[in-house]
């Protein structure tokens, strides 16, 4: 399919951090980035940059309170803060220490603070924040097979749903972070169409594992007639992740290449069972 809805740019400022936590920092742009975000960085301490953005981002840590320029940025941020612009404290880590805590006692309206060690789940956070839900509303398909993924791992992705289009009729949904699209009442109204449904993913395996529980429980759970299969590459998905699913949805970690056979697998069984 993928659903494609415009949405209003979101400018992110990621202010300085500490040096510890510069290789998150650099992750969280690539994130931001990849994500249809626009980042925007620290120029100099006079005009640091946060005038040209909708939102910051200041992420702290065990020394946070030794850097002076992020202090000063986060301050600069706390100027301008209101309805149109927000703050974002990210404290992945989840490190707590007496200046941390000041600065959680200090937060109000317009400053979010978060401890989620996912930067793709932070930046999930973020969007759904700085915009309003818009909801999918694309026509319902009869197919075999509910083929869902994150648009981060779409090259691998489109490459299982054409091999799987080789042997099964299959409905394709994208999930865009760069737009703000609740695809749930889609979700809901597409799968009883289908005959399984499927969750695949790659690189975005935080996203994966809480979209799968979600969507689990927005369908029915276990008494949901159409069953939930997940599907993970093992070019960077690892088997650990998916245990908690044990017994409550089946699921796979393959090489890409034998992953639409484990679906079909899956699917037949799935239609056995119904005989």
């Amino acid at each position: 399919m993928p659903i494609t809805l415009f949405t209003a740019k979101i400018r992110v400022y990621v202010a300085d951090t500490t040096a510890e936590m510069d290789a998150v920092r650099q992750k969280l742009c690539k994130i931001l980035q990849k994500a249809g975000l626009e980042v925007i960085f620290p120029t100099n301490d006079n005009d640091c940059g946060i005038s040209q953005a909708s939102c910051s981002v200041h992420i702290i840590g065990e020394n946070i309170d030794s850097n002076s320029l992020a202090m000063n940025q986060y301050n600069a941020a706390k100027l301008v803060r209101s309805e149109h612009f927000k703050m974002f404290v990210w404290n992945p880590s989840d490190f707590i220490n007496q200046h941390i805590n000041d600065i959680r006692r200090n937060i109000t309206e317009n400053t979010i603070y978060s401890s989620n060690r996912s930067p793709i789940v932070f930046v999930e956070e973020l969007r759904g924040i700085m915009n309003l839900h818009k909801q999918a509303v694309d026509e319902v398909q009869s197919k075999d097979i509910f083929f869902i993924y994150n648009d981060l791992d779409r090259d691998t992705a489109v490459d299982i749903a054409n091999m799987l289009q080789d042997i099964q009729s299959v409905a394709r949904l994208s999930i865009t972070m760069s737009d703000n699209t609740d695809y749930t009442q889609y979700i809901k109204n597409q799968l009883p169409s289908c005959k399984i449904g499927v969750i695949y993913y790659n690189y975005a395996g935080d996203w994966a594992v809480s979209f799968a529980r979600q969507v689990w429980k927005d369908t029915g759970g276990s008494s949901s007639p159409v069953p939930w299969f997940i599907a993970a590459n093992s070019d960077h998905a690892k088997p650990e992740s998916l245990k908690i699913f044990n017994g409550i949805i089946e699921h796979t970690v393959h090489e890409k290449s034998l992953i639409p056979l484990d679906i079909k697998i899956f699917f037949d069984k799935t239609i056995e069972k119904r005989k």
